[in-house]
């Protein structure tokens, strides 16, 4: 989807890539033919594509990174390619943090802290390979992250902070979603706008903010939750 001239996922991709810590950047798609179009787009403006399983997103995932010389301590921040707000320092807030703690998962969304799409999750690949060898159900090969978050072997733990307008909804899955975030950019006329900046913005205009109120947070993961339980019967 365009805005201002520019596809939304470039809007995501180049806001992310800002982050401090961060130093490889993946899109990690399908193989299926209706991602080509995805794929070719972010190709072109030079960002990594690795394109893999449709289904099975964790073992995408796991092959995505596989390919990086990466060490099993190493740390993976993990992004859903729907939130064109993410705000780098919240990324980096997130891994300063992970990197005090004897963790294997850390998050700032199991218990909501930010709007939904400011969602970050960060895991070690040692984590990651346990997940990808011993995860069966469909949210936890769907959603990548589920089986550690359960698994008491896993050293779980979230970011302890004082909640932010974590009612709000700044993700795309709806045409409502879709419309209040091209208003956000619209404001601005750029993506160099903060975290704080779109709340102030918000805060001024609440109608805004209603949109897409109606929508429910984490809906494509409660549905695979309905799944696991047709699976297990």
């Amino acid at each position: 989807m365009p805005i201002l001239d520019k596809p939304m996922i470039i809007h995501q991709l180049e806001r992310v890539a800002r982050s401090e810590k961060i130093t490889n950047l993946i899109l990690a798609t399908s193989e299926e033919s209706s991602d080509d179009q995805l794929a070719s787009i972010v190709s072109s403006y030079r960002f990594n594509v690795f394109r893999g399983s449709k289904s099975n997103v964790l073992q995408r995932f796991y092959d995505a990174v596989k390919i990086l010389d990466i060490a099993e301590n190493d740390l993976i921040v993990r992004l859903t390619g729907d939130c064109p707000l993410h705000d780098p320092k919240i990324i980096d807030e997130l891994i300063l943090e992970f990197e005090k703690q004897n963790v294997d998962y850390l998050a700032n969304c199991v218990i909501p802290i930010y709007p939904d799409g400011f969602d970050a999750e960060i895991f070690t690949f040692k984590a990651l390979t346990q997940c990808y060898l011993f995860a069966s159900l469909p949210s936890e090969l769907e959603h990548v992250t589920p089986y550690m978050r359960k698994d008491p072997s896993f050293k779980v733990s979230h970011l302890a902070k004082a909640s932010s307008m974590s009612h709000l909804r700044l993700t795309v899955d709806e045409p409502e979603d879709a419309e209040l975030i091209k208003i956000i950019y619209e404001h601005f006329g750029n993506n160099f706008f903060s975290y704080n900046e779109i709340i102030a913005f918000l805060a001024d205009h609440p109608n805004i903010g209603k949109l897409n109120a109606h929508h429910i947070r984490n809906e494509g993961y409660l549905k695979s939750l309905k799944e696991d339980k047709r699976n297990i019967v």
